[in-house]
């Protein structure tokens, strides 16, 4: 291969890594160095720590310029335990690193301390920030 062809080789390449780590960080929790959270399923007999739930109409609400608030901006949770949102909604909402579509259950419970944060649909201020302590 000429040096040229390995050159053009080369630049055509760093737009896939570059893309790719971001990628691949963005799908292992990378989120801005705060830190990530090991979560695993819960079966439907668990008791939950926390429990949301998004109500029908809160899509129609948000865009009719009502405020909604049904999660806190943050929220502190201990190791262990586990949280539930349920989406009665014909839209799906996110929520931090979570998205539940419409007519859907999210429950998770975490298993180690960290930091997960991101934008939230049902919050005024459009952050959620989600503390894992240890228990």
């Amino acid at each position: 291969m000429s040096s040229r062809a390995r050159l053009v080789a080369v630049l055509l390449l760093i737009p896939v890594v570059v893309v790719g780590g971001f990628l691949l960080g963005s799908m292992a929790g990378d989120d801005g160095g705060a830190g990530t959270v090991a979560v695993s399923d819960v079966d439907d007999d668990s008791q939950f720590a926390e429990d949301f739930l998004i109500p029908a109409g809160t899509a129609d609400r948000i865009e009719a310029g009502e405020e909604v608030e049904i999660v806190p901006q943050e929220l502190v949770m201990e190791t262990g335990e586990s949280i539930r949102i349920v989406n009665d909604d014909d839209v799906g909402h996110v929520v931090g690193v979570f998205y539940v579509g419409a007519g859907e259950t999210l429950t998770q419970r975490f298993d180690t301390p960290g930091e997960l944060s991101g934008e939230c649909s049902v919050h005024p201020s459009g952050s959620f920030t989600l503390r894992v302590v240890e228990a």
